[in-house]
C-alpha cells in the first residue's frame, strides 16, 4: 500500500505541487476519524482523469469531494487513500439568463454561483445547508435541497444535464442543455444522489428561477403537534403555493419559541400576489387556533430565522448532534413528530419537519455519557416503525461510535442486487467512496 509522501510524490507529477493539498489543511477532509493520505485538487477535468486512472492501476480508494461539507454522510469507510477534491474546477461554462440556463464546473461555490445569477435576478433554487461553503457537485452528488423542495423540487428536478468521469477516467455526457429534453434514458438520476460512487460529476446544466419580487415569512406556534401539521397540511393543500412549510420546536433567529410547535411558511412572488397569499395563510392559522401569528418581512430577520431552518440538519465531520432524516408519507408526520417530541423531550431532540414533501428531521444530541448501543437501538427501534408505514429513515449525521453499531442507510430490500449491478458497470473495481453507501456500495 502507498504511504502518504509516495502518493504525493505520484500524483504531483499529474497536478503539480500546487494541485496537492497542503498537510495543514487536510483536517477539511477528515471524516470519521479518517485521514486520507492525500487530498488532490485537479486544474483541469484531464487532471481529474488522470488522477482517476492512477488510482485505477493502484487499486487505490478514491472519496469524491467539493469543499467537504457533506463527507460525513455515509457508513464507516473500508479505506481512505485520496481524497479528489473538485474545487479548483470553479467557473461558469455557459450562462443564458434569457433561458434561465446555465451551465457550470462542478466544483464552484453554491454562494458565488448564486452571487453570479443575482445580477439578472435569477437564482438556483436549492437551500441545502452549508450554502456560503458547499459546491454544485456535492449538491447534486447528495441530491441536496432544504426547505424549498416544496415548490422547487430537489437538486434531480433542477439538474438538465451533467458531464461525469467514471473510476476508469472515462468521461461520459448525460441530458442535455435545454428544459425540454427527453431523447433517451434519463441517465442524470443514476448519478444524483449517489455520493460520487458512480462517477465524479465535472460539469453541471441547471435551470433557474426568477428572484421573488418580495418575500415574507409567517409564524405562528400551536399548542399540540396535530394541530399544527394540520394545519399546516391545509396550507399546503390549498391554492396558497407557499415556498416552504415547515414546523420547528426550537427557537430559530428569535422570531420563534421553543416551547411551542411553531409553523413557520414562507411566501415569494409578485407583491399582489404575496398580499393575497398573507391574508389567506393567516386566516387559516387562527381559523385552526394558532397562538398568535407573526409576519416577518424586514430582510435582516428574515435571513436569521431562514439561517437558522437552512443550517438545522446540516452535516459535520465533528458532530456532537446525531442528525436523522425520516421520509414519510405527509400524512404520517403528524404522528411521527408527536412520538418523537413526547418521548425525546426530555434528551433535548429537537425536530423539524418539511410538511410538504414528507421530511421529518430529528437533532439527538450527544454528550460524554450518551450510550452508543442503545442510541442505536433506539433509532433502529423507530427506523422498524418508519419503514412499517412505508417510509425509510436514514442516519445523516452521526460521531463514528454510533455508525459503528447501525448501517445509517438501512436495508434496501429487493432493489439491492440492481444496484450492486450498476456499481459493477460504472465503477468496475469498486473504488469511489467504498463501503459508505447504501448496502456497503
Amino acid at each position: 500500500m502507498e504511504n502518504s509522501r509516495a502518493l504525493h510524490d505520484e500524483l504531483k507529477y499529474i497536478v503539480g505541487e500546487s494541485g496537492i493539498l497542503p498537510e495543514a489543511q487536510i483536517a477539511d477532509y477528515t471524516f470519521d476519524g479518517y485521514v486520507p493520505k492525500v487530498v488532490v485538487l485537479p486544474a483541469s477535468v484531464q487532471e481529474l482523469q488522470d488522477v482517476l486512472r492512477f488510482a485505477s492501476k493502484k487499486t487505490l480508494a478514491i472519496i469524491p469531494a467539493g469543499a467537504g461539507t457533506k463527507l460525513g454522510i455515509g457508513n464507516l469507510p473500508e479505506k481512505v487513500d485520496i481524497v479528489l477534491a473538485t474545487t479548483r474546477l470553479d467557473s461558469v461554462v455557459e450562462y443564458e439568463p434569457a433561458d434561465l440556463t446555465v451551465t457550470v464546473e462542478s466544483g464552484i461555490r453554491l454562494a458565488a454561483l448564486q452571487a453570479v445569477l443575482a445580477q439578472h435576478r435569477q437564482y438556483l433554487a436549492l437551500a441545502p445547508p452549508h450554502s456560503d461553503r458547499c459546491t454544485i457537485g456535492g449538491v447534486v452528488s447528495a441530491n441536496a435541497s432544504g426547505s424549498l423542495r416544496l415548490q422547487h423540487g430537489t437538486a434531480r428536478n433542477q439538474v438538465l444535464g451533467l458531464r461525469v468521469v467514471h473510476g476508469n477516467g472515462n468521461l461520459v455526457k448525460s441530458g442535455g442543455k435545454v428544459v425540454k429534453n427527453v431523447a433517451g434514458y434519463d441517465l442524470n438520476k443514476l448519478y444524483i444522489g449517489a455520493f460520487g460512487t458512480l462517477g465524479v460529476i465535472t460539469e453541471v446544466t441547471l435551470k433557474l428561477s426568477p428572484i421573488p419580487m418580495r418575500e415574507v415569512i409567517l409564524t405562528a406556534g400551536f399548542e399540540s403537534v396535530q394541530d399544527a401539521v394540520k394545519t399546516g397540511l391545509n396550507i399546503v393543500g390549498s391554492q396558497m403555493l407557499p415556498m416552504f412549510i415547515n414546523l420547528i420546536n426550537f427557537e430559530a433567529g428569535g422570531a420563534t419559541d421553543a416551547k411551542k410547535m411553531t409553523l413557520v411558511a414562507g411566501f415569494g412572488g409578485d407583491p399582489e400576489t404575496v398580499a393575497w397569499q398573507l391574508a389567506q395563510c393567516r386566516g387559516i392559522m387562527e381559523q385552526n387556533g394558532s397562538m398568535g401569528v407573526t409576519v416577518i418581512e424586514d430582510k435582516l430577520q428574515r435571513q436569521q430565522l431562514w439561517s437558522v431552518i437552512r443550517e438545522f440538519p446540516a452535516p459535520s465531520r465533528d458532530t456532537k448532534t446525531v442528525i436523522v432524516k425520516l421520509n414519510l408519507k405527509r400524512t404520517d408526520i403528524a404522528e411521527f413528530a408527536a412520538k418523537v417530541v413526547n418521548e425525546g423531550s426530555d434528551h433535548g431532540v429537537q425536530v423539524m419537519a418539511l410538511l410538504g414533501s414528507g421530511v421529518l428531521y430529528l437533532a439527538i444530541p450527544v454528550t460524554s455519557d450518551t450510550d452508543f448501543q442503545v442510541l442505536a437501538k433506539t433509532i433502529t427501534q423507530l427506523r422498524q416503525s418508519v419503514t412499517e408505514a412505508r417510509g425509510n429513515l436514514i442516519v445523516e449525521t452521526a460521531p463514528p461510535e454510533l455508525k459503528q453499531h447501525i448501517d445509517v442507510w438501512g436495508p434496501l430490500g429487493d432493489a439491492a442486487g440492481l444496484m450492486k449491478q450498476i456499481k459493477a458497470r460504472f465503477d468496475p473495481n469498486g473504488l469511489l467512496n467504498p463501503e459508505r453507501f447504501i448496502s456497503s456500495i
